[in-house]
């Protein structure tokens, strides 16, 4: 299955991927917290805005949703759905 093409931001996306979007707690799955995220640009000498971190928060949260919807097996993939 091929990956949505992007447009600009890919540096987001692959910041997303090296941090991991999704953390287990033991009582289930959720996004990494602020603390997390904020330490991660830290330690990987990124300068980010405030808009930035806002969004790799977002696209963490879409990366559970999307994540706990594959569960279902009747569950269209994101990429075949119908905008609207």
């Amino acid at each position: 299955m091929p990956l949505v093409e992007l447009e600009a931001g890919e540096y987001l996306l692959d910041m997303v991927q090296q941090l991991g979007p999704i953390r287990s707690t033991g009582m289930g799955l959720t996004t990494p917290d602020w603390q997390e995220v904020i330490a991660f640009a830290s330690a990987s000498g990124l300068d980010l805005e405030p808009w930035e971190y806002r969004l790799i928060r977002k696209m963490c949260a879409g990366y559970l949703r999307e994540f706990n919807a594959g569960k279902e097996p009747l569950s269209m993939p994101p990429i075949e759905r119908e905008e609207g």
